[in-house]
């Protein structure tokens, strides 16, 4: 069989133009399709692979329906994550910029699979890193005491506020079963919102999960998409409460540990007689 050659330059530019480009990518695809298909096994997973990226299209159109119909992005060509269309990388950055945190990290590299993706974890890992008090709220830190008995903690309030634990009451070993009720009043809400942070148990994704467990894994639906945005909302009012808290521990480090002990031991703060709501 004799060498193939054109008879003029190839214009690559023409490859390029979406009028044609993406038609030839098409056919490139079905051709590819046909060629791989005689195999049950391949053609399955051409299938599902076909099937995969249509609904990432449905979810566009559904999710961001005016950015769809403005969308010049091809259907056909390979985008930044390159086994997805520029199409399917366009909507995992629309996700990105308007939803929630979805391309850092691991979630970088352009070989990654988004058949299904996992989240970061928003809070202090304290499974398997290494404590770093300074890099911390100081209110988070102050609540470490009681997780964790070791010095350098006290060591920390010390060195900041003065604080030493001889001038405390000694601290349970387990939390009050009412430091973690759902209901909780004006003043004891932000202590226990701290606690459940701490503890990994505010029942939001973003916060609980952690490195060291196996990564939850999310489907690309709607629902799925709208609950991670919610609550990746959410996770930010705990981080806001941490400020708040950061203030009072500030303006009163020694008042503001002894209610922490308090509400930890007793499951209420000592001297204080509040409404619960």
């Amino acid at each position: 069989m004799g060498e193939c050659t054109l008879s003029a330059p190839f214009d690559r530019s023409l490859f390029f133009r979406k009028s044609f480009g993406d038609r030839l990518l098409r056919s490139l695809e079905y051709v590819g399709f046909k060629a791989r298909s005689h195999n049950a096994v391949n053609a399955c997973e051409l299938i599902n692979r076909v099937l995969s990226e249509q609904k990432k299209y449905a979810l566009f159109r559904e999710l961001f329906p005016n950015e769809w119909k403005r969308s010049k992005a091809s259907l056909y060509r390979a985008g930044r994550y390159t086994h997805y269309s520029e199409r399917a990388c366009e909507l995992f950055e629309l996700v990105h910029e308007h939803c929630f945190p979805l391309l850092d990290y691991w979630n970088d590299d352009p070989e990654a699979e988004f058949e299904r993706f996992a989240i970061m974890p928003l809070n202090f890992d304290l499974c398997c890193e290494e404590i770093d008090l300074e890099s911390m709220r100081v209110s988070y830190a102050a609540g470490l005491i009681f997780y964790f008995q070791e010095a350098d903690i006290w060591d920390f309030l010390f060195q900041k506020y003065g604080l030493s634990p001889d001038e405390f009451a000694p601290v349970m070993n387990r939390a009050h079963p009412d430091v973690w009720k759902a209901r909780q009043g004006r003043k004891t809400k932000p202590l226990s919102m701290l606690f459940r942070l701490i503890d990994h148990s505010t029942g939001n994704p973003w916060l609980d999960i952690t490195y060291c467990d196996y990564a939850e894994m999310f489907e690309w639906d709607k629902k799925t998409i709208e609950e991670l945005t919610r609550d990746h909302h959410d996770a930010g009012n705990y981080f806001k409460n941490l400020e708040r808290l950061d203030e009072r521990m500030d303006t009163d480090p020694k008042g503001f540990v002894s209610e922490l002990i308090s509400f930890w031991n007793n499951g209420r703060i000592d001297g204080l007689q509040e409404a619960q709501h």
